[in-house]
């Protein structure tokens, strides 16, 4: 399954990307903010460790539970990054959340709403989901602001939703739903 946008492609990892990913988290800047890794360490990590990876997500795909897409910009086929949707319903709701990372020397120029209006269009034109969702952090402003640029709309505040370091944390909700 794949989507071209305007600059870029939403594809499955493939195997051949090793190089491409271990290239572009390498050359990662440090951390912008608190929900930035900045530099991650590979050492260790291999491409056979990538493939297995590949081979988790493409499983998960077939069992229609999570998505997972490289972001790829089609000029120059560089890896951006990853957006990837978690089917959350089927039955009577056809709903899942989604989810979106560049890697930070990215930031800035566009390129994490264009995959966000791609993962948006990939649920509802590639997998006839209603309703997809963001789930973000209360301060986590930059996430907010690519969530608004993609047509989501604010929806609520989830009281303590998701565990994250050790306690119970609160989420902003944004939805769009299929037309």
């Amino acid at each position: 399954m794949k989507l071209e946008m305007e600059r870029i492609l939403l594809r499955p990892f493939e195997k051949e990307d090793f190089e491409e990913y271990k290239k572009q988290i390498s050359s990662r800047q440090p951390s912008q903010h608190q929900y930035d890794e900045g530099y991650i360490d590979l050492t260790g990590f291999t491409a056979d460790l990538f493939e297995e990876k590949i081979e988790r997500f493409d499983k998960w795909a077939e069992d229609d539970h999570i998505y997972v897409f490289a972001v790829v910009r089609k000029e120059d086929q560089t890896l951006l990054g990853h957006v990837d949707m978690l089917i959350l319903q089927r039955d009577d709701t056809q709903w899942a959340s989604g989810g979106y990372a560049l890697h930070n020397q990215f930031w800035g120029e566009g390129y994490g709403t264009e995959s966000l209006k791609g993962l948006i269009r990939m649920a509802f034109e590639k997998l006839n989901l209603h309703r997809l969702e963001a789930q973000i952090n209360l301060d986590n402003t930059a996430s907010v602001k690519t969530a608004e640029k993609a047509g989501m709309a604010y929806e609520c505040t989830r009281k303590k939703f998701i565990h994250e370091n050790g306690e119970w944390t609160d989420h902003l909700i944004y939805s769009i739903y299929a037309d």
